[in-house]
């Protein structure tokens, strides 16, 4: 009878260990699922792609390499991914095709761009060509008057065109004057060279290459002042879907922009780095480099070249004019000064 009461006594000590267990897991899960219930649980944040920006060595492009080098774009809290290239008819190409989410061009490229693929938009201008855009010759020819019945490359139906255009008839002859053939400006220096044009429309580092080898720098667009402006562009959807890197992009241009003016030589010693080549070769000579202050004024309606719009206009007639695009290009759409305004505001 002992050792039955003794097992009856162990059995409820043991049946009594079992319930607190039982309740102690019934308590903990229910304050697990109460937990549960007030936690709102959200998928880990996907983390942006960089932005692919390409640009050329045009100098008013130069500030993105400069702000890659100097971390701007890390401090604004963008990742960019740059893409250098001298061939300015594959980076309209491919940035047309969606290869790259920004680019650096002429307004007038741009422009052609945007004429066939209308989601394209401006956020701000660069520079303004005041003498680095030119017209070179063959050193035989020492005057306009004298390309009368010469072969004068260029790029047909983009800012090119208009430039040589405007130069002729500022010097009383036409475009009936001349043969045009399509040209882009890195290729102006050989084909010079070879004969194959008597003279050519190029831009800097071009132009001096072209000087060097004794040839003529003949017409250049100080003559021309604001007629040649370029440009930041990006495409539609990455405005729209990225608000936030385009502005921060925005912030860490215009840094670069304002170091390399107050640091020029250390600037381009770190451009130089970047694109492999020398220092002395960068200069800024004929390129005016364009800060917030300058776009703010750029990005007002007006009836100059002071004036985006104004300018945008003058190049839409003349591609309408020309066939270079099917119909006017939308100015106020493809202009846009929400970014420079936004900025303005932070300052």
């Amino acid at each position: 009878m002992k050792l039955l009461s003794w097992f009856r006594g162990s059995f409820r000590v043991g049946k009594g260990r079992i319930q607190v267990k039982i309740l102690s897991l019934f308590f903990l899960s229910l304050l697990l699922l109460i937990s549960c219930k007030n936690v709102t649980l959200t998928p880990p944040k996907t983390e942006s792609p960089p932005l692919k920006i390409a640009y050329s060595a045009w100098p008013g492009f130069l500030p993105v390499a400069l702000a890659k080098e100097k971390g701007f774009f890390a401090q604004q809290g963008v990742k960019v991914e740059t893409f250098y290239s001298e061939d300015t008819m594959a980076q309209m190409a491919d940035f047309s095709a969606g290869n790259y989410d920004g680019v650096t061009l002429a307004l007038g490229s741009i422009g052609i761009i945007s004429g066939k693929n209308p989601d394209v938009q401006i956020i701000f201008a660069t520079d303004r060509s005041a003498g680095a855009d030119a017209i070179v010759a063959q050193s035989n020819i020492t005057s306009v008057a004298e390309l009368k019945g010469k072969t004068i490359g260029t790029g047909l139906g983009g800012f090119g065109e208009l430039f040589v255009t405007t130069m002729l008839e500022t010097n009383g002859l036409t475009t009936d004057d001349v043969t045009l053939i399509n040209v882009d400006g890195d290729k102006i220096p050989a084909q010079i060279k070879t004969g194959e044009i008597q003279a050519g429309q190029t831009w800097e580092p071009y132009v001096s290459q072209v000087v060097k080898s004794g040839g003529r720098n003949l017409f250049t667009s100080d003559k021309t002042p604001g007629l040649i402006p370029d440009v930041m562009a990006f495409r539609g959807i990455v405005v729209r879907e990225r608000p936030d890197d385009v502005q921060a992009f925005v912030r860490a241009w215009f840094q670069a922009v304002d170091y390399w003016k107050a640091n020029f030589k250390e600037g381009n010693e770190l451009i130089a780095k970047v694109l492999k080549i020398s220092p002395e070769t960068i200069s800024l000579e004929g390129v005016e480099l364009l800060n917030l202050n300058d776009n703010l004024k750029a990005f007002t309606p007006g009836s100059t070249t002071d004036s985006l719009y104004h300018t945008a206009q003058l190049y839409s007639s003349f591609y309408i004019r020309t066939g270079g695009i099917a119909r006017p290009l939308e100015i106020n759409q493809l202009l846009n000064p929400v970014f420079l305004k936004a900025l303005e505001k932070e300052q």
